[in-house]
């Protein structure tokens, strides 16, 4: 690895010749400018001719300074001037005002004139603006409408509310005559749920198609409603409706579909509402056993048959 080296750190004779004169030459290249600047004497230069122009603009500079100094300060003694006559106008006005006597008194603002206003405090302009205000229309109604008078304010308000009298009778209230209409009689309007088709359920608020479809197949299924009351029994018939609807509904006509009880068969019988499966067999069984039914209140004899049932049961039984 260093006999690699050695053959670029191996100079020549001639070649340390040469590199020994460009380090002498680089040497002189620095050393003789910066001698020769160290050594040459300082020229200084001459401005005696500018220096009248220099002086001169010196002194107008400080001329101007001395004028805006002095124009500062006119200006703010100008500004205490005009200040202290502002506050002895002030004090003379509130001097005016304190030796104007000022007389209490209660009024109504809607019947004195400027002379009582000067005496309760104010000036004869201002007297004069609230009676002109006045001849225009304007009416104080109550104290507190003297207060929204420009000329018055808060302060001169708050000075005279304790006596401010307003006679109520200047304003009575205005009263309106009430007409009185006769009341019209409500036609009572009713549904005989027996007969009414389905468009008259639907017109029913609360009933739409698919429920007053229902109330139509349930009635035919039943034979017919006996009480009005009975629509609650519908499939999914709302308690909410029933009770908003229930002074429409009634039973005027009553055509009932009747069941044969010696005649009927098994089949029609538990089709109806108030006979599921089982009392169907029980009947069906009975009349094997015990032959037709007599009357409708043979029914009682049946075990199962108990007072609610066969209440609901009676009027759609027959036996014929």
């Amino acid at each position: 690895m260093w006999r690699w080296l050695e053959r670029y750190l191996i100079f020549t004779q001639g070649e340390k010749a040469g590199i020994i004169f460009l380090v002498l030459a680089s040497l002189l290249v620095f050393i003789v400018p910066a001698t020769y600047l160290y050594y040459k004497p300082i020229q200084h230069a001459d401005n005696s001719p500018y220096q009248k122009e220099v002086d001169a603009f010196i002194k107008e500079f400080n001329e101007k300074k001395q004028l805006a100094l002095l124009a500062d300060s006119i200006k703010k003694d100008s500004l205490l001037i005009v200040s202290r006559d502002l506050t002895l106008d002030s004090s003379s006005s509130l001097k005016k005002k304190e030796e104007r006597k000022i007389a209490y008194f209660q009024f109504d603002p809607n019947k004195i004139g400027v002379a009582e206003w000067i005496k309760l405090g104010f000036s004869a302009k201002q007297a004069a603006s609230i009676e002109k205000l006045k001849d225009k229309g304007y009416k104080f109604r109550k104290p507190e409408d003297l207060k929204s008078v420009f000329v018055v304010g808060e302060e001169n308000y708050n000075r005279l509310s304790a006596y401010i009298k307003i006679d109520p009778n200047d304003f009575p209230k205005k009263e309106f005559s009430k007409t009185v209409y006769p009341e019209k009689q409500k036609e009572k309007y009713v549904v005989d749920i027996n007969i009414a088709d389905s468009s008259l359920f639907e017109r029913q608020r609360g009933i739409g198609p698919s429920l007053a479809s229902r109330v139509i197949k349930y009635r035919e299924r039943l034979g017919g409603f006996v009480s009005a009351v009975q629509i609650k029994e519908v499939w999914n018939f709302p308690d909410s409706t029933y009770q908003s609807l229930k002074d429409k509904f009634v039973v005027n006509e009553i055509a009932l579909k009747k069941i044969k009880l010696n005649s009927d068969d098994f089949e029609t019988l538990r089709k109806h509402p108030y006979i599921n499966y089982s009392l169907a067999k029980i009947f069906m069984a009975y009349k094997k056993e015990h032959g037709n039914f007599k009357t409708v209140e043979d029914l009682r004899k049946i075990a199962v048959m108990n007072d609610s049932v066969f209440r609901k049961l009676q009027p759609y039984l027959s036996i014929e």
